[in-house]
């Protein structure tokens, strides 16, 4: 037995041509018995010039998994593909089944992928390899003749291990072509719709708008070698594609002929013609081999993403969403829902299910979804598909009520409501918009296409009816009742640029102070105009509301600034994802925590609250409210407090601003020089910073602010440094700095403790488990990136070490790139430690000593090293579980509190009493 062939011996068309043929002479089959094996002897060699006997055979003696019976396989190609052949009008279902029963029978090497059954006028077929199915009729093999392929050696170019090595092979086609016309000098405003043209005929060659690799034929066949021609060749193609067929020249090329009517706005614009070369021709065809209907067109953006500026993406704040976080948003803003809602349906009865069935299509239809920051559409194009995934559902589920045989139905358009039309944008830029309609018509096509095989009836909605709404504005200026209007909208979704304040342009920051009016604090992210924006529309209208956005939005100072007013306007979180880290489609991903929030002002007893599990997935938990910190709780709002809330805890203050340029610091490689001069050496002092804090590492400072006036006379090194201070602070950037350049000797701010002192750091990497703090002799000065207060009593210390204060600080406290950012006013002051007797402050003392005991077991580590989570010393760990036990007892738990969130759970409970009772 030969093996099939590994070589391409018959052109796709000719296979086309072949399968017409085919269908017409076997159009009147019938009897299994008497033309079976002619059919099937028939299919192989006259369409794809193979012998049955060269690669399989008829009746292949196999066992029935569920009898236990033996059987037969009508036909079978050993590793390939199993038939199995009825009468016309037998059920091609049951001979499916059939099918599946007898695969554990066979040999591995034997198994086939795909499994066919036909009937001579209908086929029904599974190809096991990527999961997917289809139905159609002997009249359309011709439309559906790509499932047997392989038969003539025709395999797909675009197989690939995972979606991710597709994409990445298609993106990089597309680079290559784009800098290749680049390179040409053509205008790259005009070159970025150029290939949004190429990038829908390239994906239309292979996902039947036309004959399949008809473009790249064309290209091949039409134009010179050297690619002089390439760009005169593709205007004209374009034209042609923007020209009705009635409306076209009656001498037209045939090869032109065959290209469908698009319609839509993708190719109504003239273009200027790119000087193309050998290299452009050649990037061009090398994409054309490629089987783009690998490719979702939800990837569309995130391929465009790559050809972008890096200036251009930062100040766009463009972060392209995967479809794993897309659905992670409207999975839980609606998609849930309206799964659940097709699965109770399903189990009514027949009469009740048909009315039932046809008024969930209406719903579906009549419903609006608007992303206001749609980028390249991937939120709309993936939400569109889920749509018309329940549409496809609902149209199944309706044939076998209506008793709808294959090809039963005369026109599937007439039974499909569901259309892009119902899907709005907003983009700044006209770039994504285009692409953001290009890649709603081809997934719409795209869906089409799977409805086709569903019915046996070929439907491609071309020329477009229907078009998004994308419109091209500041969605942060425009009244999005001009895309809209509200009364229509039923949910608004998608991933707004995220700016922190020192990247935003100043247009960006006026767009938030229209926004926010008087209420703009320049803290906030770009990302909160949405919010507030959003709720303005749409509260009236109850519309539920998602986005993707920076984990800043539920941290620190902003979260009072923002939440206020959207609580208040009656929205609560309805879903929420706890921060994790960002994954993007595109290259050089951003590496940024995010949230994903859903509001609603739809009252619920029940809100999903989703938090990482560190494996790549969520726990999710149903919980009766979320808090803007996003976590179990009441909604409490955080601001800061001048002082503690709980009036018997000590203060704390940031350490000493120098603003010296350098010059009254000392580093190790200048120390030997200061320390030799006998003058400045008398001022000499041990400096900590927040690094020399946590990593031990030595660090010097003069400071001077009993500085004897002679001494300066007497000590070169003092005179030239207090001078370089002075310079420094009369070019200051404020008057607080400029005042102080008339005392350059001092630092800008001296708030050293006359005591002994606790040095607190003013950021620690949020995978440390406990906040490391350290005691030091007043003669060591502390810089500003720490903070310091007195403890007496080992009581403050003992607080700042435990996980209660770490749960604090992560729920309440602000970010650094993910590192977690202590404050005075905002964490300290704020955490709600209850009112504690002596013998509590007794046994927490007792703890601080116990944990210092541990730490002098390691003399020359740092806090760095003792505190690293993968290497904290048995003992200093066991020390801090018995300071947390003690901690968790004094805010009145009967044992050690197990988890984070339970912490968070009693820290807020306890913030809320101990604020109104001091309020």
């Amino acid at each position: 037995m030969c093996a099939l062939p590994d070589h391409v011996e018959i052109s796709k068309r000719a296979i086309r041509e072949r399968a017409v043929a085919f269908s017409k002479s076997h159009k009147d089959d019938r009897s299994e018995a008497g033309e079976r094996q002619l059919f099937w002897n028939d299919f192989f060699l006259s369409i794809f010039g193979v012998s049955i006997k060269s690669v399989g055979q008829f009746e292949m003696a196999a066992t029935r998994l569920s009898t236990g019976n033996r059987g037969w396989i009508d036909l079978l190609v050993p590793g390939e593909m199993a038939v199995e052949h009825k009468t016309l009008g037998e059920d091609l279902s049951k001979a499916m089944d059939q099918l599946f029963d007898y695969l554990d029978s066979l040999q591995d090497a034997a198994k086939p992928w795909l499994l066919v059954a036909c009937d001579f006028q209908n086929f029904y077929w599974h190809n096991l390899r990527d999961r997917t199915q289809g139905r159609f009729q002997l009249a359309d093999l011709s439309k559906n003749v790509d499932v047997f392929w392989w038969l003539a050696g025709h395999r797909s170019e675009g197989i690939f291990e995972d979606e991710e090595a597709a994409n990445l092979v298609a993106t990089g086609y597309m680079a290559t072509l784009h800098d290749a016309v680049l390179a040409s000098g053509y205008d790259t405003h005009s070159l970025r719709e150029w290939l949004t043209r190429i990038l829908f005929c390239l994906f239309a060659d292979d996902t039947e708008v036309w004959d399949r690799k008809a473009f790249g034929l064309y290209l091949f066949l039409h134009t010179n070698a050297d690619g002089s021609d390439l760009g005169p060749t593709l205007a004209y193609l374009f034209q042609i594609l923007n020209t009705p067929e009635q409306d076209r020249a009656k001498n037209l090329d045939e090869d032109l002929a065959t290209f469908t009517y698009i319609n839509g706005d993708l190719f109504a614009n003239n273009l200027p013609i790119p000087t193309c070369d050998e290299a452009t021709r050649t990037a061009l065809l090398e994409a054309c081999k490629f089987d783009w209907s690998a490719i979702s067109p939800a990837i569309f953006g995130s391929m465009f993403q790559n050809v972008m500026t890096p200036a251009e993406r930062r100040q766009l704040g463009a972060h392209y969403t995967t479809e794993e976080n897309i659905m992670r948003t409207i999975r839980p803003l609606f998609l849930d829902e309206l799964d659940s809602e097709l699965e109770q349906i399903k189990v009514t009865t027949s009469a009740q299910s048909k009315a039932a069935l046809n008024n969930f299509q209406k719903k579906l239809s009549d419903l609006t979804f608007m992303d206001p920051a749609c980028g390249c559409g991937n939120f709309l194009v993936i939400a569109y598909r889920e749509l018309r995934r329940l549409e496809t559902e609902v149209l199944r589920k309706l044939a076998v009520a209506n008793k709808w045989g294959i090809g039963q139905v005369l026109d599937v358009s007439q039974l499909l409501k569901v259309n892009v039309a119902q899907f709005y944008g907003i983009e700044i830029e006209e770039f994504p918009a285009r692409i953001a309609r290009t890649a709603l018509y081809l997934m719409d096509h795209k869906v089409n296409l799977e409805v086709s095989k569903e019915f046996g009836q070929y439907f491609a909605r071309f020329p477009i009816p229907s078009s998004p709404h994308i419109t091209i504005a500041n969605a942060l200026r425009i009244d999005w009742n001009e895309v809209l209007q509200v009364e229509r909208a039923n949910y608004i979704f998608g991933n707004p640029p995220f700016v922190g304040q020192s990247n935003r342009s100043l247009e960006q920051t006026e767009d938030l102070e229209i926004v926010w009016g008087k209420a703009y604090n320049g803290y906030l992210d770009y990302v909160t105009g949405w919010y507030i924006k959003a709720v303005d529309y749409a509260v009236l209208r109850s519309t539920s509301i998602a986005f993707v956005s920076t984990s800043s939005i539920c941290q620190g100072e902003p979260v009072v600034a923002l939440w206020n007013p959207l609580l208040k306007a009656g929205y609560e979180i309805s879903f929420a994802y706890q921060p994790f880290m960002w994954k993007s489609e595109a290259q050089g991903k951003a590496a940024v925590h995010v949230v994903i929030v859903g509001i609603s002002t739809k009252p619920s007893s029940s809100h999903q609250l989703f938090s990482d599990d560190e494996k790549g997935g969520f726990n999710v938990s149903s919980v009766a409210n979320i808090n803007p910190y996003l976590t179990a709780g009441p909604n409490v709002l955080i601001a800061p407090r001048s002082k503690p809330l709980t009036l018997n805890l000590p203060r704390i203050r940031r350490g000493s601003m120098v603003s010296d340029g350098g010059n009254l610091l000392v580093s190790k490689e200048d120390y030997a020089s200061v320390a030799a001069d006998p003058i400045a050496s008398k001022y000499l002092r041990k400096f900590i910073g927040a690094r020399e804090l946590l990593h031990g590492e030595d660090r010097w400072c003069l400071w001077m602010p009993d500085l004897d006036p002679r001494d300066v006379r007497l000590s070169p090194i003092l005179r030239d440094r207090i001078e370089a201070v002075r310079k420094m602070r009369l070019a200051g950037a404020n008057d607080e700095i400029r005042g102080m350049a008339n005392r350059p000797a001092e630092f800008l701010r001296n708030k050293q403790p006359s005591t002994n002192y606790l040095a607190i750091p003013r950021h620690v990497s949020e995978n440390r488990k406990y906040f490391p703090v350290g005691y030091f002799d007043n003669t060591v000065i502390s810089g500003d990136h720490n903070f310091v207060a007195e403890d007496p009593d080992g009581v403050l210390f003992a607080l700042l070490s435990s996980s209660m204060f770490v749960t604090w600080m992560k729920a309440v406290g602000g970010r650094l790139r993910g590192d977690l950012r202590f404050s005075n006013t905002l964490v300290w002051n704020t955490f709600p430690f209850p009112a504690i007797d002596d013998a509590v402050r007794s046994r927490l003392g007792r703890a601080t000593e116990t944990i210092l005991l541990a730490r002098s077991e390691f003399p020359d580590a740092s806090l760095a090293d003792l505190y690293d989570s993968n290497s904290m010393p048995t003992g200093l760990f066991r020390a801090h579980e018995g300071l947390d036990l003690t901690v968790d007892l004094a805010f009145g738990a009967k044992g050690r509190i197990p988890s984070s969130s339970e912490r968070l759970s009693v820290l807020l409970k306890n913030f809320e009493k101990l604020d109104s009772a001091y309020t």
